[in-house]
């Protein structure tokens, strides 16, 4: 079953049934993964769409995961490429749990991501790493 797409044009704020995703005044896409059920690449094909309808912004993004948000290497294998990740500059996430942070070590290093790719504990620490990767528009 293809999970949910909801749009709220008014907002600029993409939900499903597992993620939201919202463009920040700041330049980046912000993505709260929870933790309803597995992120699949049905997941990905939704918030590359989502993306897409928020107008095919390439830019930075920040990823918050649910402490018990999970995924699978099918997923790992695929948002690795940029050609199934178009919309993103370069990613960084926030981990809650032991878990995740075993899953991040694999994708770094059997993955090997073609974007900027970094993992964090809080926040704050992803988001001034990710200002590296905002571009100024003038």
């Amino acid at each position: 079953m293809i999970p949910s797409i909801k749009i709220m044009i008014s907002s600029k704020k993409i939900i499903s049934d597992n993620f939201e995703l919202e463009i920040q005044e700041e330049g980046f896409y912000l993505i709260v993964i929870n933790e309803t059920r597995e992120f699949t690449i049905d997941d990905l094909k939704i918030l590359v769409k989502g993306q897409k309808e928020l107008g095919e912004k390439k830019m930075p993004a920040l990823v918050v995961c649910a402490e018990h948000a999970a995924t699978n290497i099918e997923l790992l294998n695929t948002v690795a490429k940029n050609a199934f990740n178009p919309y993103s500059t370069a990613d960084a996430f926030v981990l809650k749990s032991m878990a995740q942070k075993i899953l991040a070590n694999f994708y770094i290093k059997i993955n090997k991501p073609e974007r900027p790719t970094m993992f964090f504990n809080h926040k704050e620490d992803a988001l001034v790493w990710l200002k590296n990767y905002i571009s100024i528009k003038t």
